[in-house]
């Protein structure tokens, strides 16, 4: 049966829950309050601010933790926390950190008797560490005293603060989570933490498991079900297929990479052909210019389907944010492209709430103002040398 969100069993009953927490391997937390942070000129100063109030604890987890001047503007904040006497850990993916002018941040933090470590690092000394190279964490995620967290897909570097501050103004979004789920994405951490020596043994994944969560008092209304995925599971694949199928009015997605597998183009195809409005924000300009082409290549079959396309006409689109009929908004670290979808470890949280759904939506409006919509009669009408160069890039089927 289609679950529908003005019906009985709509996108916010328990049942549509119960079958988006079997997708997502995850338990539905009840009772949370839910800040949406648009850009940097929001996030940071949210994260920073929840560094600030810590007092006994801080897990910090990046892609990029770069060595520049937003980078140093948390390391102090990490420093101070520690200073304070608080437990801080920092886990940093040293391949995403090379993406950036700079490098990594640890060297300093160590200094601070931070305990910061990186995932799976690959060396010329170890060659079967190689064996790990597209197997990174894409993950962002900041605990504070497992009180507070911080989910969404801004990295610690310049491209992300805002540019009146000399930095890229790159667009993204996180959210600020307060309630019992902070308890999973704590669990989500120490997973994360320990896998990054290696494969985690039966007998700590066991412990794991069996820990008694104490969970967070309740904070707000809103629930929230934390979507994360590793290498293989493709649970974030399975969910937007599935919310795709069961939409009933509205779709919108803001994605950087969208090289999207094809069961999900498929579900969004058809979710559009059925009559749910379709919106798909991509960048214009693309800082991976081989994946801004190998997305292009679904454009015309999602266009003919009735979708509509609007390219981001700033420095850089870098959220990922998913909103159904209003009422279901998700936001992390997770690309509709097979490095996020098959080879990375990503984390999401997903929002059952109608007020963080509205906000989510209004964004999403505001966004479009400053984006350009992609005319289907004029995209069949591009140069073939652009034809090729999509075909050319799609053979790669991944992308950084």
């Amino acid at each position: 049966m289609t679950i529908t969100a003005n019906s009985p069993t709509g996108l916010l009953s328990d049942g549509a829950l119960e079958r988006i927490s079997a997708i997502a391997q995850a338990p539905v937390r009840y009772g949370h309050h839910v800040r949406i942070l648009r850009d940097g000129a929001l996030a940071f100063p949210a994260m920073l601010a929840v560094i600030r109030a810590a007092k006994r604890s801080v897990c910090f987890e990046n892609f990029i933790f770069a060595n520049d001047a937003t980078g140093e503007e948390f390391a102090r904040g990490l420093e101070n926390a520690r200073g304070r006497g608080a437990d801080v850990r920092v886990l940093y993916d040293p391949l995403g950190t090379l993406l950036v002018k700079g490098g990594s941040i640890a060297r300093r933090l160590r200094r601070a008797r931070v305990r910061a470590r990186p995932f799976r690092p690959v060396s010329m000394a170890a060659p079967w560490s190689w064996l790990h190279f597209t197997h990174r964490d894409h993950r962002k995620l900041l605990i504070a005293d497992d009180l507070a967290a911080v989910v969404g897909g801004l990295c610690i570097a310049d491209h992300w603060s805002p540019a009146e501050r000399g930095g890229g103004g790159w667009r993204d979004t996180a959210l600020l989570v307060r309630g019992p789920a902070v308890a999973d994405l704590q669990l989500a951490f120490e997973r994360m933490w320990r896998r990054a020596l290696g494969p985690i043994p039966e007998t700590f994944s066991t412990l794991l498991e069996a820990r008694a969560l104490t969970l967070p008092a309740p904070r707000g209304s809103a629930r929230v079900i934390v979507v994360g995925d590793r290498p293989r599971t493709q649970r974030v694949a399975a969910l937007y297929e599935w919310l795709a199928d069961n939409a009933e009015h509205s779709i919108d997605i803001s994605d950087a990479y969208f090289v999207a597998p094809e069961r999900v183009a498929v579900a969004l195809a058809g979710a559009a052909r059925r009559g749910v409005r379709v919106r798909l924000l991509l960048p214009g300009r693309n800082n991976h210019p081989i994946a801004g082409l190998a997305a292009q290549r679904i454009y015309e079959p999602m266009l003919e389907a009735g979708a509509e396309i609007w390219e981001w006409n700033g420095v850089m689109l870098h959220a990922k944010t998913l909103v159904v009929d209003g009422a279901i908004s998700m936001v992390g670290s997770s690309n509709l492209d097979p490095l996020s979808l098959h080879r990375n470890y990503e984390l999401n949280v997903l929002v059952a709430d109608q007020d963080a759904g509205t906000k989510m939506t209004e964004i999403f409006e505001h966004d479009i103002t400053s984006a350009t919509r992609v005319d289907l009669d004029a995209w069949r009408r591009r140069p073939w040398m652009y034809r090729m160069a999509e075909r050319v890039a799609g053979l790669f089927g991944w992308n950084l």
